[in-house]
């Protein structure tokens, strides 16, 4: 058995089969930002250079960055969007409902987690047309726009394009 221990926390994250019984070294999830930092440029200034809005989402469509476009269309800070749900994040009226975002029965049809449960699960990418009915104070509007995944070793980074009130 082969098991994989991070190089950052030292925890064993991955274990694959083997003819030997033997340590690997590799970078798990919750460290990967932090090595990125060490050795070039942070993840917020490198996102920050795409034009379009991205953000960067991991299992369950939970929002780990978002880059100034997002930020910027979203009216939020980074600190209140990391490690919140997407639906929470861009405000779908659906996330509002009793279980939350991804628990409603709205969720099982959302564009966005279809594509994003997809490339987690298939590393293929997924360009696709979606809306969401983003709540406000004075009523929903539904916002129509264009998204594409693409995964990024345990992640996904999804763009949105074409961002258009409906």
């Amino acid at each position: 058995m082969l098991r994989v221990v991070c190089c950052y926390c030292k925890k064993q994250f991955k274990t694959k089969p083997s003819e030997t019984d033997a340590v690997s070294h590799g970078v798990c999830d919750q460290c990967l930002p932090l090595m990125l930092r060490e050795i070039g440029q942070p993840m917020t200034e490198f996102l920050d250079e795409l034009s379009p809005p991205v953000l960067v989402v991991q299992d369950n469509a939970r929002v780990i960055a978002a880059n100034a476009a997002a930020r910027k269309m979203l009216t939020r800070e980074q600190l209140e969007i990391c490690g919140e749900l997407a639906g929470d994040v861009i405000g779908c009226r659906h996330a509002r409902e009793s279980g939350g975002c991804g628990q409603t029965v709205h969720c099982k049809s959302c564009t966005i987690r279809q594509c994003v449960t997809h490339t987690l699960d298939t590393g293929e990418p997924c360009r696709k047309t979606a809306f969401a009915d983003i709540g406000l104070i004075n009523g929903d509007k539904r916002v129509l726009f264009l998204i594409e995944t693409e995964k990024v070793n345990s992640f996904v980074r999804l763009t949105m394009y074409d961002v258009q009130a409906g």
